[in-house]
């Protein structure tokens, strides 16, 4: 019954959930905003008709993606109290209620980042076969393969239901299958992925010092150093929140803990890095700051300043979808 003294129909009624304007809850929206629009003008400049884009270039630009797809699913929203007995409802249900596309987002962001750091090791360790394995076209393939990985990690919502009293919860067969999926998520997603970054940029950065070439070293150690920060970034944004999950997952800590200050705090963080990474390019890569500047001054990108790729290295930096072979490929290495 509704305040009104009038009955409410859980069969084509959905009863929302005051909105409340929480400290978290504002930080979440600026941050939210700030991702959307930073990452969509790394779009922009990146994936401008006309430009040159190496396998890195095309990599940060789905990077960039991912991270706008982010942004986006995680504006607060008013959530459902009571939902319908509806087949869209049971879709809200598995979908909207889980965050399902906000996580499959944040999977692929995570798993694109890891390919970029392999991408840089290959590119300096390996430039002959890199101008094979990191071609665009082989890049966009393995760009999908990623989003349909995200999507196949990310199928937990097929365990949330909707059960007769108008509740959305999310069952498992059992508390240790629970723990089990927990624990994989946090292996597959966080430590994976972290220990394949931090082993390819050392073993990368140990390349590169040994190279006798100083002009060499000093264009491939400029984009090298940027996507390093990348890395550093993501690990102390989303470290917290990985940790205080897992805790849960394992049973040390109560269910209270996710509504937390201090989790909520960590939740913050992890969504940070979703608006972090263009700040991070301004500040690091000239050429990017200059084809951001001639995007806002609407000059053509076909001039000298940007028809060459953004992000590739000198000499092994990256291989251009207008220009895929050996000798034209270091057209697109200057930074």
């Amino acid at each position: 019954m509704d305040s009104d003294g009038q009955n409410i129909s859980r069969n084509d009624t959905w009863v929302w959930k005051p909105f409340e304007w929480e400290w978290w809850i504002c930080i979440q929206l600026v941050l939210a905003i700030v991702g959307i629009l930073g990452n969509l003008l790394v779009m922009l400049v990146i994936f401008w008709p006309g430009r040159r884009r190496c396998a890195t270039d095309i990599l940060i630009g789905a990077l960039a993606v991912a991270d706008f797809l982010t942004s986006i699913f995680i504006i607060p929203h008013s959530k459902v109290k009571m939902y319908p007995d509806t087949n869209a409802a049971r879709f809200y249900c598995k979908i909207v209620h889980t965050s399902t596309l906000m996580w499959i987002s944040v999977c692929a962001s995570i798993f694109t980042l890891t390919t970029i750091s392999i991408e840089r090791l290959v590119a300096v360790r390996f430039p002959i076969w890199f101008q094979r394995l990191f071609s665009p076209k082989r890049t966009s393939i393995a760009i999908v393969c990623i989003w349909i990985a995200a999507f196949g990690i990310n199928t937990r919502s097929l365990y949330a239901r909707y059960i007769s009293d108008g509740k959305c919860v999310l069952s498992t067969p059992s508390m240790a299958f629970n723990r089990f999926i927990g624990v994989s998520l946090f292996l597959v997603e966080y430590v994976l992925p972290v220990i394949v970054m931090v082993v390819a940029h050392v073993w990368t950065i140990y390349i590169l010092r040994q190279r006798r070439s100083s002009s060499l070293r000093k264009a491939q150690s400029l984009v090298l150093q940027m996507l390093l920060i990348v890395v550093i970034t993501f690990i102390i944004c989303w470290t917290p929140d990985q940790f205080g999950f897992l805790v849960f997952n394992l049973g040390i800590v109560p269910f209270t803990h996710l509504f937390s200050p201090l989790y909520r705090c960590f939740v913050i963080l992890a969504f940070a890095n979703s608006c972090v990474n263009p700040f991070i390019y301004a500040a690091g890569m000239p050429k990017f700051r200059r084809a951001l500047m001639d995007l806002f001054m609407r000059k053509s990108i076909r001039g000298s300043r940007g028809i060459h790729s953004l992000f590739a290295g000198e000499g092994g930096g990256g291989t251009s979808e207008k220009s895929y072979t050996p000798t034209k490929a270091t057209e697109s290495f200057e930074v």
